[in-house]
């Protein structure tokens, strides 16, 4: 999870660094929490508590951030989730917003077994639409980079193996 954490926080950085060009200063963002909640067995929603510090006089307003996460595995790129949050003010000072991403669990233990690691390379492809107060600029999302999803893989596992010990096998 700290791996998703890191990328996410890269896709805020490169958004808002762009926001912000030709300001005095950059923006200060950091992931100060997340908190994992299951949706049901095939998926994990994840919530990233971002926090950005603008030590600019001005705000903008990032009307919407959405993006798909992808395996890389063998040449093939498997569809692992996807997050999306709109209307994200970002004031002078500091702002802080909740960025939800959903996961496929058996899609991310699939690629495990394929690719035989739990250090996996994703790719993170999407795109941030950033209200400029006079003008609407869209900024695409492409980065690659690995993961390690040992702590899910090894949830998921001992899930699967207490669904196998309530089966009566002795026939």
């Amino acid at each position: 999870m700290k791996d998703i954490k890191k990328l996410l926080l890269l896709v805020f950085a490169v958004a808002i660094t762009v926001s912000f060009s030709g300001c005095l200063e950059q923006p200060k963002i950091e992931v100060i929490g997340q908190k994992v909640q299951k949706l049901d067995e095939d998926n994990t929603k994840i919530e990233i508590q971002v926090l950005v510090d603008n030590p600019n006089p001005i705000g903008i307003t990032i009307d919407k951030i959405s993006f798909d996460i992808y395996a890389l595995v063998d040449g093939d790129k498997i569809y692992l989730g996807h997050g999306e949050q709109s209307n994200i003010k970002i004031t002078s000072g500091n702002s802080s917003f909740t960025l939800p991403v959903t996961i496929s669990n058996k899609k991310l233990i699939e690629v495990a077994v394929k690719g035989k690691s739990t250090k996996i390379p994703i790719e993170i492809k999407g795109n941030i639409s950033v209200n400029l107060f006079i003008t609407t600029v869209n900024i695409p999302i492409d980065i690659q980079q690995e993961i390690d999803v040992s702590a899910i893989a090894k949830e998921e596992m001992l899930k699967q193996l207490n669904n196998l010990e309530g089966l009566d096998i002795s026939q």
